[in-house]
């Protein structure tokens, strides 16, 4: 049953609207053509009754050679009437038509001298009730109106209401609704901007708070840095000089990751195809296997900067832990899809999704002596998602890892 109902609110309102209506609609015209029936019933007997007891009168009191003609002549397209010498059974009395009141639409009725009248009055016909008809249709058709009306003015607060969460999280400007509309949406959308600001303050002291700690954790590190260049042991020095640069790593991804597009990277139009052959070669010139296929040319607006950082976290991955990357670009108009492929040992099915998680390793390949931090795919999707693209891994049939990464192009 549900799955009749209209998935918004407006709709399920207009439904309900339509539903009443139309119960209405037919409620009315079904008592008013039943009242009508009735009316036009009793009426119809009473006037045939009279019809018939003033014709009897009128024709007793002429000849019997004239009754005949009279009686033509007291007939009508709706009620017609003649004359017949002698009796017949079943004839009604002349004297009791107009107190009964009750006569069937067609009969006989008995005259004094033995003779009888035969009559027939056809039904009476409605008038065509057009004038309600149309009044009520356009009584309905003005509260369906002004229901939609309403339903839009309480819907719209709402819609907005919706967007402005869905905005929560994503970069750019936090927007306020507005208080406006019907009290309960009004106290809605207060609850909802008060909401927005205490997430806003607090990712802005963490944002804060990070910026602070990161300053001063460098600060030691780069003593310690310095410390290790006097050390006589060029083999203890080489292990302290590798291990603080996996702590600086690891902070600086972290900060990359929390901080997402804080610093508000203008929106620009791009070169994919220039930016993911730039890293392949990049890749190539540290001795890695990289390569690159794909149109010369595909422009995209986007946060150029955020984008590479990505595309380089992925690829890197995949020269790192798959032993090469190759990297295919298609540009369907809409779209722009990105295959990353490695030829590495893949990952088990059921770690695909978890592996971009924030800190996750995966046991075997991704520990802490290859120097990942764990971040490096949970950064790519997070600029990817910014962007209303996506990104997934795939198992190939062959070996190997794929990553599918697809951008909508939007002007």
């Amino acid at each position: 049953m549900s799955r009749l109902l209209p998935s918004t609110l407006a709709g399920r309102i207009i439904l309900v609207l339509l539903v009443g209506l139309m119960a209405f609609h037919v409620g009315s015209l079904w008592l008013h053509q039943t009242g009508s029936d009735i009316f036009l019933g009793s009426t119809q007997q009473k006037v045939t009754s009279e019809r018939v007891a003033a014709v009897a009168r009128a024709i007793g009191m002429v000849p019997l050679d004239a009754r005949e003609a009279v009686a033509q002549a007291l007939s009508s397209p709706g009620f017609q009437v003649r004359w017949q010498p002698g009796a017949a059974s079943g004839a009604v009395d002349p004297q009791d038509l107009a107190a009964s009141g009750h006569l069937e639409a067609e009969g006989m009725v008995s005259l004094p001298d033995d003779s009888h009248l035969w009559y027939h009055a056809d039904p009476l016909q409605a008038q065509p009730e057009h004038a309600t008809l149309l009044s009520t249709t356009a009584m309905a058709l003005g509260i369906l109106v002004l229901g939609l009306l309403v339903v839009r003015l309480i819907a719209r607060p709402l819609r907005e209401l919706s967007n402005a969460a869905d905005r929560i999280g994503r970069p750019g400007q936090t927007v306020t609704v507005p208080e406006e509309g019907p009290r309960e949406v009004r106290q809605a959308a207060q609850a909802f901007n008060r909401m927005q600001a205490r997430i806003d303050r607090l990712i802005a002291d963490r944002t804060q708070a990070l910026a602070a700690v990161s300053h001063d954790l460098r600060t030691p590190l780069a003593r310690l840095r310095l410390r290790a260049g006097f050390l006589d042991d060029a083999e203890a020095q080489r292990q302290i000089d590798a291990d603080l640069d996996e702590m600086d790593a690891m902070i600086g991804s972290t900060l990359a990751y929390l901080r997402g597009d804080e610093e508000q990277e203008e929106v620009r139009s791009a070169d994919i195809a220039a930016m993911l052959q730039t890293l392949c070669g990049d890749a190539e010139d540290m001795g890695k296997t990289a390569a690159y296929e794909g149109p010369p040319q595909a422009r995209l607006p986007c946060r150029a900067i955020a984008l590479k950082r990505a595309f380089a976290n992925i690829i890197d991955n995949a020269v790192k832990y798959g032993a090469s990357a190759r990297v295919t670009l298609s540009d369907l108009g809409r779209d722009l899809v990105v295959y990353v492929d490695d030829a590495g040992p893949g990952i088990p099915e059921e770690q695909l999704e978890s592996v971009f998680q924030p800190f996750y390793r995966l046991e075997e390949s991704r520990n802490r002596s290859t120097g990942g931090s764990g971040l490096g795919l949970a950064i790519a999707r997070q600029a990817i998602s910014n962007h209303g693209g996506s990104v997934a891994l795939q198992n190939l049939a062959g070996g190997g890892l794929r990553a599918s990464i697809r951008l909508p192009r939007r002007t």
